[in-house]
């Protein structure tokens, strides 16, 4: 997974810019949803990636520590302007080094996927011990389009699935990514937050997002 996302940085951001209504209209939903949770918020964001999105939400956020495990992409990040102060750190998503309630604001988007099923209780627990009570967090991923998505890979004895990707330069990875339903994301987060609702999901044709209020 590193290797891919360490060799695809420079061609990353080109998946925002499919000349695609629908992809275009729910990305920008999005970036609305994700502006007004986390406005005026001190933000930890998991997998900044390029900072594409770290740049969007500096419209909005009081202030954003953006982390990633490659330093390529990051190296990216920093060259972008930002409209609020931002610091990039890299991090392992399931060991944060930060302090407990050290943030009130979580944002990871376009990681979730990448999350091995077996560790999404680690992963979100771990998540949310850096943030303090009454945090708001934004997570956002894919909905899985056969149609563009392609053929996803079964391994045996494995309950995630993986994709194959290709690089410009013929590269190609196979990398996990975990997709998911209304339902499945229902069932997943009201385990982990209480109240947690069908309101707290958007799930569109090509995306979904959830939003919600950390106990």
């Amino acid at each position: 997974m590193q290797n891919y996302y360490k060799n695809r940085a420079e061609e990353y951001e080109e998946i925002y810019l499919r000349d695609d209504p629908t992809r275009q209209e729910e990305l920008r939903k999005l970036e609305e949803l994700m502006k007004e949770t986390l406005v005026n918020k001190k933000v930890l964001e998991i997998a900044c990636g390029t900072g594409y999105w770290t740049r969007l939400l500096s419209e909005t956020a009081q202030s954003i520590i953006a982390t990633d495990k490659v330093q390529q992409v990051l190296e990216i990040a920093k060259e972008k302007q930002y409209l609020c102060p931002v610091s990039f750190h890299i991090e392992d998503a399931f060991k944060l080094s930060f302090k407990n309630a050290s943030f009130n604001g979580g944002l990871a988007n376009f990681w979730f996927s990448h999350v091995p099923r077996e560790k999404i209780d680690c992963f979100l627990t771990n998540f949310h011990r850096v943030l303090q009570k009454k945090s708001e967090i934004f997570i956002a991923d894919n909905v899985y389009i056969p149609s563009i998505g392609g053929e996803l890979v079964i391994k045996k004895g494995d309950n995630n699935t993986y994709k194959r990707r290709k690089l410009k330069d013929g590269r190609e990875y196979l990398i996990l990514k975990n997709y998911y339903s209304f339902e499945d994301l229902l069932k997943i987060f009201s385990k982990h937050i209480t109240g947690f609702s069908k309101d707290n999901i958007f799930y569109g044709n090509c995306f979904w997002c959830l939003t919600y209020e950390l106990e």
